[in-house]
């Protein structure tokens, strides 16, 4: 099973978030539930059943703790009335993010022009969010301000190391993408919950919602593995 996980997990993962979005287009509820609360605990599996595991570092933990959290918002957002101990559970997510990708590189570290350029568009981003959908979410735009500043930090932590040689590569082509998909979902399920859904619904919205999650979260995990791994072999 092990080896199996190794190989294919990835594979797996895939299939099943497809199976997913056609339960979802299609309307099969159970099997669209059933599939969403399987996506993290494939992750979790595919990145502890790897050979790094048992002789990585301890930051390996915050990967795991991270993704848990993940797990859980997936379960909370199954129901409207738990939205914000869903938000709660994927700030914990990027919080463990955050502490990995510190580690990696600090922000004691010289910041490259990339990342200050960064800060502000990602500043100026928080601020359009807040304009637009302040009267629609009412008192709950400060929790949801304060889960866009943790997921912008995230991101550009993601930014950050890039600027450290030897994770350069891995950023770039999984961090930094997958942070930039996880803001890409969150974004569309926020005007999606907060304003679109009620004034002009658009049909299917979700899909997007959950395609964007699902390469993120792949995306992350992979360079997370990746990492890991060059680790180890530099041994």
């Amino acid at each position: 099973m092990k080896p199996f996980i190794q190989k294919f997990g990835v594979t797996v993962y895939m299939l099943v978030l497809m199976l997913h979005l056609f339960a979802q287009l299609l309307g099969y509820t159970s099997i669209q539930y059933g599939s969403k609360l399987v996506l993290l605990p494939l992750l979790m599996l595919f990145f502890y059943v790897q050979p790094f595991f048992d002789s990585a570092a301890n930051t390996k933990y915050l990967i795991l703790v991270g993704l848990f959290g993940s797990f859980l918002g997936d379960a909370f957002l199954l129901s409207d009335a738990l939205f914000i101990p869903g938000m709660i559970a994927f700030m914990t997510t990027h919080i463990f993010n955050i502490l990995f990708f510190s580690k990696i590189y600090s922000l004691k570290q010289p910041k490259s022009t990339a990342f200050k350029v960064s800060s502000s568009l990602l500043l100026f981003f928080c601020w359009f969010i807040y304009f637009q959908l302040k009267t629609a979410i009412g008192p709950l735009i400060y929790p949801i301000l304060v889960y866009m500043a943790l997921i912008c930090l995230a991101a550009l932590m993601a930014i950050h190391v890039s600027n450290n040689k030897p994770t350069k590569m891995i950023a770039n082509l999984f961090w930094i993408p997958g942070m930039l998909f996880f803001i890409a979902s969150d974004t569309v399920l926020a005007f999606n919950k907060f304003s679109w859904s009620t004034q002009s619904p658009i049909e299917n919205i979700g899909l997007v919602t959950m395609a964007t999650y699902g390469i993120a979260q792949l995306l992350l995990v992979k360079g997370f593995q990746l990492y890991f791994t060059k680790e180890e072999q530099s041994v």
